[in-house]
C-alpha cells in the first residue's frame, strides 16, 4: 500500500512537471527570428527635411498644440503593451474581458507580442527615423522615452495587429476594433512620440505580420482555444 502511494505521489509529480515545462515561464514567439525581414515590407518614411516630413512634424506640434486632458489621459492608458490586448478591447467585448477569465487568449497575445517585437526592432534600426522631440525641442511628449527609433511605430504595429487578430475570431466587431486601433495609434501623435507617418509604417507592418502568423501551423490550435474563449465572454456561436 505504502508502495503504491510513493508511486501515485511520483507520478503526480511527473505529470506537474511536465505541465510546468509545457508552459514555459517566458513566452517564446510563433516565427523564427529572422522569418520576417520586414523593412523590406515597408515604404520608406519621409526623407529628413524633404517637404513630406516638414508636413510630418507640423502635423505633431499641431496635435501638441490642440490636445486635450482627456487625450492625454487616453495616451497613457494606450502606452501599455503587456496583455494590452485586453484593455483594448474591453470596451468592446465588455467587464469580462480579462487575462484571469481568458488563459487562452493571454498567452497567444504574449507569444504574438514576443514576435512583434524580433520584427520590429531590425525594421526600427534599419531605418534609424530620430523621434519627433530628438529633432525638435518644441516637442514636449507627454510619455517617457519610447524604447528604440520612430519609424514604424510599435504601438501602433500592436493596435492594428490586436485589431486583425481579435477581427477574425470576431468579425461581427470588425469596425468597432479597427476603430479603436486607430484612436490607440492617433495616441502616439497626440503623446508627442511619433510622426503620423509612423503610424502609416505600423499599420503596414501589422497587416505584413497577421499575414505570415496566421497561415503558420504553430498559432493555429492556440489561435482557436483564444477565439472559443473570446467568443464564449460574448456569448456568440
Amino acid at each position: 500500500m505504502l508502495a503504491k502511494s510513493r508511486f501515485l505521489i511520483a507520478a503526480s509529480l511527473l505529470a506537474l512537471s511536465v505541465g510546468l515545462q509545457a508552459e514555459p515561464a517566458t513566452p517564446r514567439p510563433y516565427l523564427p527570428e529572422d522569418a520576417l525581414p520586414l523593412a523590406e515590407f515597408l515604404p520608406p518614411p519621409p526623407a529628413q527635411g524633404s517637404p513630406g516630413d516638414v508636413q510630418d512634424l507640423q502635423r505633431v506640434l499641431d496635435a501638441q498644440a490642440n490636445r486635450t486632458p482627456e487625450q492625454v489621459e487616453q495616451a497613457k492608458r494606450d502606452d501599455h503593451l503587456t496583455d494590452a490586448a485586453f484593455p483594448f478591447a474591453r470596451g468592446i467585448f465588455g467587464p469580462d474581458f480579462t487575462v484571469e477569465k481568458h488563459p487562452h487568449t493571454a498567452r497567444m497575445f504574449r507569444r504574438v507580442l514576443k514576435d512583434l517585437v524580433q520584427t520590429l526592432m531590425p525594421a526600427k534600426h534599419y531605418y534609424a527615423r530620430p523621434r519627433p522631440y530628438e529633432r525638435d525641442d518644441r516637442v514636449q511628449p507627454i510619455l517617457p522615452p519610447p524604447q528604440g527609433e520612430s519609424y514604424p511605430s510599435g504601438h501602433t504595429m500592436d493596435a492594428y495587429l490586436t485589431a486583425t487578430l481579435l477581427a477574425h475570431m470576431v468579425p461581427e466587431r470588425r469596425q468597432a476594433l479597427f476603430e479603436r486601433a486607430d484612436a490607440a495609434a492617433h495616441s502616439r501623435v497626440i503623446a508627442g512620440v511619433h510622426y503620423p507617418s509612423d503610424l502609416d509604417g505600423g499599420r503596414v507592418a501589422a497587416a505584413v505580420l497577421a499575414g505570415v502568423l496566421l497561415t503558420r501551423a504553430e498559432i493555429r490550435e492556440d489561435f482557436e482555444l483564444a477565439r472559443q474563449e473570446v467568443r464564449r465572454t460574448l456569448q456568440l456561436p
